[in-house]
């Protein structure tokens, strides 16, 4: 074994202890779905693979590059790679918006470079960074070697997949230069440019094939296949245009013709900015009428016309260990009001707790009583028990069960409600989930449904109640109670705070919080209570009061109007995080499922941010 070969295999052992392949290969299949669930939506042609570079790869491309020297300092960015193979050419710059409007990227995207008379694979590759959500899957400590946490897409049409194998193998691994590698066979090189040019034109052939032949349906009248072929996406042969519409182009072809002429790229943006379409022949009429045509008649037509969802669902069916994981907790006493009997409390908190297992598992355990009562039953796969004190104001649920969709998926389920020595009520509930390793993670965080019923109803406490409405804060006995609640050591739960960045202006009162106008908070403070007010404090703090409160917690006047400050509870050991309005208009998707919507992106991308950092206080407990 030479010199190079030995420093080749310990770099190899090295990679193979540095790295968690299975949890990287967990990563890789994540990015691969959220792709394919996007392209999935728009109904573009594809196919789509994956693959995690091996041990050996990685070794001798650092090794190859020099990567991470000071020759070349650059890291290696492509680990995780992913190919999309296109049927359609003009898709290549679709599907190229699509993903660098999705993801962060890197850079631009590199292309083949030639000239007039020189012929290449068409393909294109973009560099993005792995998303956060899917990323912090990946719970072994960040490998040192050069290898930056990034992954790499490629896009490429059919007609090129058969030749990239054939390129990266005699071409870009050889180690033979070009003119070495064919000298004395110059023309079988020219051979070779004569397949690739015939590449090429079947690729805009292709394009201009399916063109001509709208336009022959458009001329004998068969509305669904012109617009098939014109727009070229995934539609069921058993859907038929609506009669109306039909009767519509029938009666007036110029109408139709309209609809010829639509632009596929912009349907397919429009098509982007619903959730899950089921995609046929009267949505593209009717995101096309939105969009371009406006014809009155063939939008009364489609204002009755009911859009649905494709509910489709991909599974993939493995064997693996069980990994466990706690997806939600919460462990605070209930309301109690002196004109109500505690146990009358106990009892109707409870009733909302035993109504929820009973409509959940009665198509399982049938004889389950209708009035509370303590109840133990098993099946295969189903596990209930139940114990019910009413004397000791005792209430305790378990429940385990299997997953109707996820293979080899275990949930699990413990609530309580007792009355402590404190002399009140106090709430606990812990759902937690087995999966096999190696199964989509993404789902780590979820709250029991009965949740709202027990805090609209009775009333969950954490020095002050929880609410899924942002609480107003426009008096001075307001920031007061507020201020209080920040310092308690008492708190359990994080303290949002949303200080608005100008007057309402459309209001005379401002006190009054229904007449509050978003649009004057950096963040809308009441679509995030509606998420999370029930596991976190939600305040909205009017421009009056921000003096006031930066004073009290000695915050910098230029950075307070607009900011979001998160309170963390004292168990969590981290200090105050303040966010100015900069920082919150600043901020981007990392993984932006909302690319191609119209609303304020930035505003949901940090309201995306403040929940998931509210999520992994919850579940880090």
């Amino acid at each position: 074994m030479n010199h190079f070969e030995m420093e080749l295999e310990q770099l190899e052992a090295k990679i193979e202890s540095d790295i968690d392949f299975e949890k990287l290969t967990e990563l890789c299949e994540h990015l691969k779905d959220a792709v394919k669930e996007i392209l999935d939506s728009c109904g573009i042609y594809f196919r789509i693979f994956s693959r995690v570079k091996s041990v050996h790869s990685i070794a001798e491309k650092i090794k190859r590059g020099n990567y991470g020297t000071e020759i070349n300092p650059k890291k290696i960015q492509d680990l995780v790679g992913l190919r999309v193979v296109l049927y359609y050419y003009d898709d290549l710059s679709i599907c190229r918006d699509i993903t660098e409007s999705t993801f962060q990227m890197i850079d631009d995207w590199s292309r083949p470079k030639y000239s007039a008379d020189e012929f290449r694979a068409t393909k294109i590759n973009g560099v993005f960074r792995f998303p956060t959500e899917y990323f912090n899957l990946y719970k072994k400590e960040l490998w040192k070697l050069p290898i930056d946490t990034t992954f790499e897409i490629q896009f490429r049409t059919v007609f090129f997949e058969g030749w990239h194998e054939i390129e990266h193998d005699m071409r870009y691994k050889s180690f033979l230069s070009d003119d070495e590698f064919w000298k004395g066979s110059e023309e079988l090189s020219r051979v070779l440019n004569c397949i690739l040019a015939n590449l090429e034109l079947s690729d805009w052939s292709l394009i201009q094939l399916f063109d001509q032949l709208s336009y022959n349906h458009y001329k004998r009248g068969n509305w669904e296949l012109m617009l098939k072929s014109k727009y070229r996406i995934k539609i069921s042969d058993t859907e038929t245009l609506d009669p109306r519409i039909v009767e519509v182009f029938d009666r007036n072809r110029n109408v139709a013709k309209q609809f010829f002429k639509g632009s596929r790229k912009h349907f397919i943006k429009e098509l982007l900015k619903l959730d899950n379409p089921h995609v046929n022949y009267n949505l593209i009429v009717m995101l096309m009428n939105n969009l371009d045509v406006h014809n009155e008649e063939i939008a009364a037509i489609c204002d009755t016309i009911t859009l649905t969802r494709d509910d489709r669902v991909y599974q993939k069916h493995t064997f693996t260990r069980l990994e466990s994981n706690i997806l939600f907790q919460l462990e605070l006493p209930l309301l109690h009001k002196e004109t109500r009997l505690i146990e009358t409390e106990f009892n109707n908190a409870a009733m909302i707790l035993y109504k929820w297992a009973r409509f959940k598992l009665n198509p399982v355990f049938e004889d389950m009583p209708a009035e509370i009562s303590s109840y133990k039953n098993s099946l295969p796969g189903y596990q209930l028990k139940i114990t019910y004190h009413p004397e000791k104001l005792s209430f305790t649920m378990k429940l385990q069960h299997i997953d109707a969709k996820a293979v080899g998926t275990l949930w699990h389920l413990h609530a309580s409600i007792a009355l402590m020595d404190d002399g009140l009520l106090h709430f606990y509930h812990i759902t937690s989930r087995d999966m096999p390793r190696g199964i989509s993670q993404r789902s780590t965080f979820i709250k029991p449904s009965f949740l709202a019923d027990l805090s609209n109803k009775i009333g969950i406490v954490d020095v002050a109640r929880l609410s899924n409405k942002a609480q107003f804060v426009t008096k001075d006995e307001q920031l007061s109670s507020m201020i209080e609640l920040v310092q308690s050591a008492e708190r359990k739960l994080p303290v949002v705070v949303i200080a608005q960045h100008t007057r309402d202006l459309g209001s005379d009162n401002p006190a009054i919080f229904r007449d509050y106008d978003m649009n004057t908070f950096t963040v809308n403070g009441t679509r995030l209570a509606k998420v999370v007010g029930h596991y976190c404090h939600v305040m909205m703090l009017d421009y009056e009061m921000i003096a006031d409160f930066a004073y009290a917690f000695q915050l910098l006047a230029e950075d307070i109007h607009g900011c979001i400050c998160i309170f963390w509870p004292n168990y969590a050991g981290k200090s105050m995080e303040l966010f100015t309005r900069k920082m919150v208009i600043d901020t981007q998707f990392d993984f932006n499922r909302f690319a191609f919507h119209d609303d304020n992106i930035s505003e949901k991308a940090f309201r995306h941010k403040l929940v998931q950092m509210i999520k992994n206080n919850n579940v880090s407990r």
